[in-house]
Formats: structure tokens, C-alpha cells, sequence
């Protein structure tokens, strides 16, 4: 299959991989540039814990990022390895989801919601479930791929 016969759904998920993988390393960004005012964030108010459990994701956020950039290569040019680097980024993405909602719900950090609290929440549900929906879905274009 040539570049200009990609079905538009692979285009589609080749493209929120990279939002994905931009918005997280902008997540970073902003981060470490309030470095010094994450103490007064009320999750690190909440929980002791918080801001040394945050600064442990770094290198992990980054595989995800580096697999999901990938994966988005590989499935724009429809290429073999874009099937490869998608369920990787794909299952990445699970695994970062699974540990961060675990965290939260151990700690009691889903509530109250306010803004940092909501911006947890959409992030988590955002990994889970384009990650699951990635999984499933390139598994199901791997004829196209292969």
C-alpha cells in the first residue's frame, strides 16, 4: 500500500500519537520550569508523597513519547514497524495510566476536584483509553502494515 492510499483513520491515530507525545513533553516543561512551586500545588499539599511519586515519571514519559513519535512515523508511511512502535506506545501508555490512577486512588487525590485534580483525571483517562483504543486499533490494520 502506497503513502496516498493511507486510510484516513490511520492518519487520524498517527496524529493524536504525536499530541500525545508534544503535549506530555510540554507537561515536563511546564513542570520543571514551576519547579520550585510545585510544593505549593494542592496535590503536594494532600499527599506527602506526590511530588517525589511526579519526578519519578520523567524517563518513562519520555519512552512513551519516543515510541508514540515512532509508531506515528511508521503508520504515516505504513510501514511494518509503525504496527510494532504503536502497540509498544500503546501499551506505554496503558502502563503510565494504570500506575498514575493507581496512585490517586490509593492516596485519595480524585477528590475534590479542582483544577489540578481535573487535569489528572483527563490525562488518566486520556492514557487508558487511547491507549487501549490504539492497541486495538492498529492490531486491526496490521494486514495493511504487514
Amino acid at each position: 500500500m502506497s503513502e496516498t492510499t493511507r486510510p484516513a483513520g490511520v492518519t487520524a491515530v498517527a496524529i493524536l500519537m504525536v499530541v500525545t507525545a508534544v503535549l506530555t513533553m510540554a507537561f515536563w516543561v511546564v513542570f520543571f520550569a514551576d519547579y520550585e512551586g510545585q510544593s505549593r500545588s494542592f496535590l503536594a499539599r494532600e499527599c506527602e508523597g506526590w511530588f517525589l511519586w511526579e519526578r519519578s515519571f520523567p524517563a518513562a514519559d519520555a519512552w512513551m513519547a519516543v515510541v508514540c513519535l515512532a509508531g506515528a512515523m511508521g503508520l504515516w508511511k505504513m510501514r511494518p514497524w509503525g504496527l510494532l512502535f504503536s502497540l509498544v506506545a500503546g501499551g506505554a501508555l496503558i502502563f503510565l495510566g494504570l500506575m498514575d490512577a493507581l496512585f490517586f486512588f490509593q492516596n485519595g487525590l480524585y477528590w475534590p476536584v479542582n483544577f489540578d485534580v481535573a487535569t489528572e483525571m483527563v490525562i488518566h483517562v486520556w492514557v487508558l483509553a487511547f491507549g487501549s483504543f490504539v492497541i486495538v486499533y492498529v492490531w486491526g490494520k496490521r494486514g495493511l502494515l504487514l
